[in-house]
């Protein structure tokens, strides 16, 4: 099943009076969480489910409140809806020699601070959990740690495994590159370096040197600095969650190598093959809200879960106050969700808009596609390569749309259905008044005009290309 989202028109051919927006996802009030112990404006959330339990899991990072003698700690909290947390208690389960909080999973002498864990699907199941463990040697060295776990809750240390050579801050994320058949960690490549990296491992024994893939360029603001990027693979795609720091200017008294105040933010970058990167528009996708929202001063979305009806839900660090500055009880944890494929999409402006793809090859079934028009209308029109349109597959024969529909099925008068065109090279237009749409899905291959020149004159059947 390829996807279509409009990231950009180079699977277009033709876009008029069609506006493209980035996805809004809404906070959702009632999942936001404080730990009453610990601070969580970097608590770098994951969030999974533990079918032995039956439960939601979160695992995530706590600071001490500003003056405590404690150290940063592992924690753990369950939830049986994903929304609504308590901290899990863990001290029947785990003997921790020097034991912090009750709801702490890792020893403190092995620890000092993790980003997302990482739900490996392809791992033995007492490994299925992996936690990236950055452990401060000393004041300027870093060292990085590997952890597993089957279940979130009892852990082992891989004894002799480095992922990352020279330490980086904790916004490390992995993900399953199925393009590169490995998987892939985005970092920093040193420690206070905010710029985006990337290296891999197919064994989780031997790791790849970190190669720059992202930073800064002259689109955006002043002194903005990349800060983290968690990858989402999604249908063909990989979706970069871009945490962008907008820094301040140096201010007189403190260090002029690194950025302390701030606002975070986070926008979107996406790859087709998971290593090399391109930015969309610069709009935030989760913006800081109003003062004394949750996330007023930063946003940190480090998880995924994609719910049964396709609803995205993101879990993020969140902040009312500026990086750098954290008066107690300024951090949480929230969620937020976002409609299926909701990352970006095309809006029509006043009147009818069109789009058009470049040419595909139609496998076989039929076209999803993902519209919202509910006062409004959608219409699907299939031509040749050339542009012409194919017969009975026309606007004026197609049965209109009107709703908010996340996999509208187009057909024709006549019953005529887009199976009918198997094994051939055509493109999609879709015509859209006074709504959004959001992705167009089918058994297709997306062409370049050499491949359809090859179909179409020597018969030559395209193939698959992951990855472009």
């Amino acid at each position: 099943m390829q996807t279509i989202l409009f990231f950009d028109d180079q699977r277009l051919s033709q876009r008029d009076n069609m506006k493209r927006r980035i996805g809004n996802p809404v906070r959702l009030e009632e999942s936001v969480f404080r730990d009453p112990e610990y601070e969580t404006q970097w608590a770098y959330p994951s969030v999974f489910f533990d079918a032995d339990s039956g439960t939601w899991r979160m695992t995530y990072l706590g600071f001490p409140p500003p003056g405590s003698s404690h150290k940063r700690v592992a924690l753990l909290a369950e939830s049986n809806d994903r929304m609504h947390w308590r901290r899990r208690d863990t001290v029947a389960d785990i003997d921790l020699p020097d034991r912090q909080a009750m709801n702490q999973v890792l020893p403190l002498k092995e620890f000092g601070e993790w980003p997302a864990c990482y739900v490996d699907p392809y791992a033995p199941a007492e490994e299925r959990i992996k936690g990236l463990v950055v452990f401060h040697t000393s004041k300027n060295f870093l060292e990085s740690r590997l952890w597993v776990s089957p279940d979130g809750l009892h852990w082992t240390r891989k004894e002799g495994v480095e992922w990352q050579r020279r330490g980086p801050d904790p916004g490390v994320h992995v993900f399953w590159n199925d393009v590169r058949r490995s998987y892939c960690i985005t970092t920093r490549a040193d420690w206070s370096d905010r710029r985006i990296s990337i290296f891999e491992t197919k064994d989780w024994e031997y790791f790849t040197e970190p190669e720059l893939v992202m930073q800064a360029d002259a689109l955006d603001e002043p002194l903005t600095e990349p800060y983290g990027m968690p990858v989402i693979p999604y249908y063909g795609y990989y979706i970069g969650l871009l945490w962008l720091f907008h820094c301040v200017p140096y201010i007189p008294g403190s260090s002029p190598h690194k950025f302390m105040d701030g606002h975070v933010d986070c926008q979107l970058a996406y790859s087709l093959n998971g290593w090399h990167w391109q930015r969309t528009l610069r709009d935030p996708f989760i913006p800081n809200g109003a003062p004394g929202d949750p996330d007023a001063g930063a946003v940190y979305p480090s998880s995924c879960v994609i719910a049964e009806d396709g609803d995205i839900d993101l879990y993020a660090s969140a902040c009312t106050c500026q990086h750098g500055r954290i008066p107690q009880g300024s951090g949480s944890i929230a969620a937020y969700r976002l409609r299926r494929d909701g990352w970006v999409y095309l809006e029509s402006r006043a009147g009818v808009g069109l789009v058009g793809t470049r040419s595909v090859f139609w496998e076989g079934g039929e076209l999803e596609i993902n519209v919202a028009c509910p006062d409004g209308e959608a219409r699907v029109q299939i031509t040749q390569p050339d542009g012409t349109p194919i017969e009975g597959f026309v606007f004026a024969d197609c049965i209109p749309c009107s709703e908010d529909a996340y996999k509208w099925m187009p057909q024709w008068r006549e019953d005529r259905c887009m199976n009918e065109l198997k094994n051939c090279c055509l493109r999609i237009e879709i015509q859209l008044n006074n709504g959004r749409l959001y992705a167009i899905r089918g058994d297709f291959l997306p062409l370049v005009a050499g491949q359809v020149w090859r179909y179409e004159e020597d018969g030559v059947r395209p193939q698959p290309r992951p990855g472009f």
